[in-house]
């Protein structure tokens, strides 16, 4: 399926920023004509006649001549006919020094392609556009190239391709703070989650819920938007029936039918048939959940005059795929074996070994590209965390401020602590209220608990802060392939650690982002030690801060059971068969050190189906407690080793109930010394 927008986004992203001749020439008139019409027919003769009069100097005007002789074509259907002239205007383009330009004409020769059916080239020229946008740091046009190239590895089925493509497309859309093309690669994202496998509706329900609230934020006439809202609604209301089939609750399918509800007609309005299809397909399976298999058959029959070798394989195949479930269902198993070979016949219809091999070139190619470009944007692209930061330093300074305050006053006479005892009370407050938001700011920066059982559906967090702000902190996040994890301890508790946690996790999301950075987890403990260094110079009396963070970081590749991970002055356990192994790593921090090595290394080693991986900070074993006979007695990395492997066996939801019930068992009412964090992850 042709995006939507292909053809209204290559021709802005050709003309935007045009140089303008002011000698008006007739050529020029025509290719004016040419520029602003929606016609075919008038556009290819205004561009020919344009054409045939520009003189071979006149490089960029013969370029956009070409282009639209190339447009036009590519609107009637003949994109052979047109796929010259694309080619003829990216060389002149090229020629003219104007290479975003040349850009445009390689994506709508990509385009071109497609429609032939030619997969490996769709993918070269592509990413040989989105190589030229990256290098002009153009965000909108990077955005733009990998929205294309995840449309075409959704069309190939290749949906984690595709995910991974509308994450990056997202990343340099949020830069230029677009809501709706926010909502629109939200919408894709969910969808691809959602083709990845139907259990994965919780994932594809919290982007689609997103795409829809902001495509509702905005009032827009833009008919590309208003289509893309009613595709939201479409994909959320498959992704409800979904979830209504794994769990057997009616809730989800009475969602589905909220949302199917707001589509009314509007596809078979406006001739969108493909959506109108794909909105048919969740409306037949909303009738087989509440077992209605005549409705639901009803409703696919009526789409047999839609089935023309004009749709998608991928939507013909899906068609033959709904009727084999629903006649299996009513038991015509004749009827029900014709379309399941039907459906077969699609299957590997689109792909070929070319293709992979383009694809895995691809993206070798655009992974590269990324790790060049992130150093010089990161300034740009983790604008907002420095600001959380500074919010989070300035409501700590105020807070700190108030306790000064608070302690003068309490010096003075007890007649004038009395007269001033409403005063005391409303600074009081303000100190928690300060302290208190920048919890909030702390907790919004660290990843949530949907966030981590996201990437890792069997896990469990521990995590208990020591003051109302913590020196330990967690991360998630999706690099590539890897899921990775990082548990982290900074110097201190409270607010000082609080600064600290801060200034990591800004760190590690300029230095954790690519599928490389994730495969050599060592590197990003490198980098982060550099920046702790140079941010952490000396104090206020000319002497060096020595402060800084002990991190472990997990990097899990679930397809080929591999787990790449550096730590630094941590402990990691792994959990097999009962047996409990500690892994080895690096016992220097990430900040200065007396004997200090000149890397942080990375170690691999093979995950196997059952494995459970512990990343914890100290705060546990650290903690006194015990009888009243043994007090300042610490728990011990004895204790913590032989109860995670006592009940190893357990699942992960209790493993973390007893830890908590031991821990308060053991501290009998006495203090927390220290913030406590323990992440565990099943495979």
């Amino acid at each position: 399926m042709k995006l939507l927008f292909t053809i209204v986004l290559i021709t802005f992203l050709f003309l935007t920023g045009s140089a303008q001749n002011n000698q008006e020439t007739k050529a020029e008139q025509y290719n004016e004509i040419a520029a602003k019409t929606s016609n075919s027919d008038t556009m290819l003769k205004y561009a020919l006649l344009a054409l045939d009069l520009f003189e071979k100097s006149d490089t960029m005007p013969r370029a956009i001549a070409s282009y639209y002789v190339g447009k036009a074509y590519y609107m009637l259907d003949e994109a052979e006919k047109a796929m010259p002239y694309f080619f003829q205007s990216a060389d002149l383009c090229q020629l003219a020094g104007m290479y975003s330009k040349a850009a445009t004409s390689y994506i709508a020769i990509g385009s071109c392609y497609e429609d032939l059916n030619i997969q490996d080239s769709i993918f070269y020229y592509y990413n040989k556009a989105l190589k030229i946008f990256i290098e002009e740091k153009d965000t909108a046009r990077i955005s733009y190239a990998y929205l294309m190239i995840g449309q075409i590895q959704s069309n190939l089925e290749l949906y984690s391709n595709a995910e991974e493509n509308y994450r990056n497309a997202l990343h340099y859309t949020t830069l230029s703070a677009d809501t709706l093309d926010m909502a629109y690669c939200k919408f894709l994202i969910g969808q691809a989650i959602m083709n990845i496998s139907d259990t994965l509706y919780y994932k594809s329900i919290n982007d689609l819920k997103t795409s829809v609230t902001l495509f509702e934020s905005i009032q827009t006439d833009d008919a590309y938007y208003i289509q893309g809202k009613y595709l939201a609604y479409s994909s959320l209301a498959e992704a409800y029936i979904n979830a209504a089939k794994a769990t057997g609750k009616s809730c989800y399918a009475d969602s589905c039918k909220i949302y199917l509800d707001k589509i009314g007609n509007y596809d078979l309005d406006n001739g969108n048939i493909s959506n109108h299809v794909n909105t048919c397909y969740t409306k037949a399976e909303y009738l087989i959940f509440y077992k209605l298999y005549t409705e639901a058959l009803t409703v696919l029959n009526g789409l047999e005059n839609y089935m023309t070798d004009d749709l998608p394989k991928n939507i013909l195949k899906k068609f033959h795929k709904k009727l084999y479930d629903v006649y299996k269902l009513v038991g015509d198993y004749k009827k029900a074996l014709q379309h399941f070979e039907k459906s077969e016949e699609y299957k590997f219809a689109t792909l070929n070994d070319n293709t992979l091999t383009s694809i895995k070139k691809a993206e070798v190619e655009r992974t590269k590209m990324i790790e060049e470009l992130k150093r010089e944007n990161a300034e740009k692209l983790h604008h907002a965390e420095k600001v959380k930061f500074q919010i989070l330093i300035t409501a700590l300074i105020i807070g700190l401020g108030l306790g000064f305050i608070v302690f003068w006053n309490k010096r003075k006479s007890a007649k004038a602590l009395a007269e001033k005892n409403t005063i005391l009370a409303r600074q009081r407050k303000e100190i928690l209220d300060s302290i208190n938001y920048a919890k909030r700011i702390q907790f919004a920066a660290i990843s949530t608990i949907e966030e981590v059982k996201t990437l890792f559906p069997e896990s469990f967090v521990y995590y208990r802060p020591c003051n109302i702000v913590s020196g330990d902190f967690y991360r998630v996040a999706k690099c590539g392939k890897y899921h990775v994890l990082i548990t982290a301890d900074c110097t201190g508790h409270g607010i000082p650690g609080g600064f600290l946690s801060m200034l990591g996790i800004s760190a590690l999301k300029e230095y954790c982002i690519t599928e490389n950075d994730a495969e050599n987890p060592g590197s990003i403990l490198d980098r982060m030690r550099d920046f702790i260094k140079t941010t952490l110079t000396k104090d206020t009396n000319g002497k060096e801060v020595n402060d800084g963070m002990d991190i472990t970081i997990c990097s899990f590749d679930f397809s080929a059971m591999k787990m790449h991970y550096a730590t630094a002055n941590q402990t990691a356990l792994l959990i097999r068969n009962g047996e409990i192994k500690k892994l080895k790593g690096d016992r220097m921090p990430v900040g200065r050190y007396l004997i200090e090595k000149e890397h942080f290394d990375s170690f691999t080693f093979d995950l196997e189906k059952g494995d459970i991986v512990y990343t914890f900070s100290d705060g546990i074993q650290d903690q006194p407690g015990g009888d009243e006979d043994e007090l300042g007695k610490r728990f011990m990395s004895k204790n913590l080793f032989n109860l995670l492997k006592d009940n190893s066996e357990k699942t992960l939801d209790e493993q973390c109930k007893i830890l908590d019930t031991c821990i308060t068992n053991w501290r009998r009412n006495r203090s927390q010394v220290d913030d406590m964090t323990m992440i565990a992850v099943k495979v």
